[in-house]
């Protein structure tokens, strides 16, 4: 497994290069992985890891190590809350108040979550549109047992190298950005907001400029899913 420590090692170097106040932290995306490949992983360093789908996150990560925070980055099925607050850290994917009522109506103890954004607007992909961000945010306090503490962003992928698309992809981070930081002056005691969830393999580096605190890398880490 050392290509997966040497991997993350170069990914940590770059994280520290572009921001060496060391305010971003990594995420390994762990969706279809073996536990010996995720076991590499923590042994790496790794101590914050992303699952999509709440069954396999309750069969791989039943028994962990101590000091990991595994929090979900996939759509959150409503029949599937009574489970996901059981084996998750965290809920990054809240993408409106059904998802919210039904998540509060459950707890018994205060979740962290964060507030999933369709940055792109595109169809195809979940998430809240930016401007109901804001909207959203102000009436969340109703929610007693959600602490909303940031912003996941789903991004398009780019639909080629040019540089065009380039901007237009970095053009939509920084707009992300922005939006998040207009909301954490906000200051509302149930939104402190503290992360910005944004970026992936092929762009994280582009999510770190524009003021990331957590990017969600997979294939980056662990090669192509098999």
């Amino acid at each position: 497994m050392s290509e997966i420590a040497e991997r993350i090692g170069r990914i940590m170097e770059r994280i520290e290069a572009l921001r060496p106040r060391g305010d971003c932290r990594l995420m390994a995306v762990t969706k279809g992985q073996r536990w010996d490949r995720i076991q590499a992983a923590i042994e790496a360093g790794v101590r914050l890891f992303g699952e999509n789908r709440v069954q396999e996150c309750t069969q791989k990560w039943a028994v962990r190590p101590d000091g990991l925070e595994i929090r979900m980055i996939g759509h959150l099925q409503r029949n599937k809350v009574k489970y996901a607050i059981q084996v998750f850290s965290g809920i990054d994917t809240i993408d409106g108040e059904t998802l919210a009522e039904v998540l509060d109506r459950h707890l018994s103890r205060q979740l962290s979550v964060m507030l999933e954004v369709n940055a792109g607007e595109e169809r195809t992909k979940t998430g809240m549109l930016p401007t109901a961000v804001r909207g959203f945010l102000e009436t969340a306090g109703q929610w007693q047992r959600l602490r909303f503490d940031g912003i996941l962003a789903m991004l398009p992928q780019a639909r080629d190298s040019s540089l065009g698309e380039s901007k237009r992809i970095r053009g939509l981070m920084q707009e992300t950005a922005e939006l998040w930081r207009i909301c954490q002056r906000e200051r509302w005691p149930w939104a402190p907001l503290v992360e910005l969830s944004m970026g992936m393999t092929s762009d994280y580096e582009w999510a770190l400029e524009a003021g990331a605190t957590i990017v969600r890398i997979g294939q980056g880490i662990f090669g192509p899913r098999q």
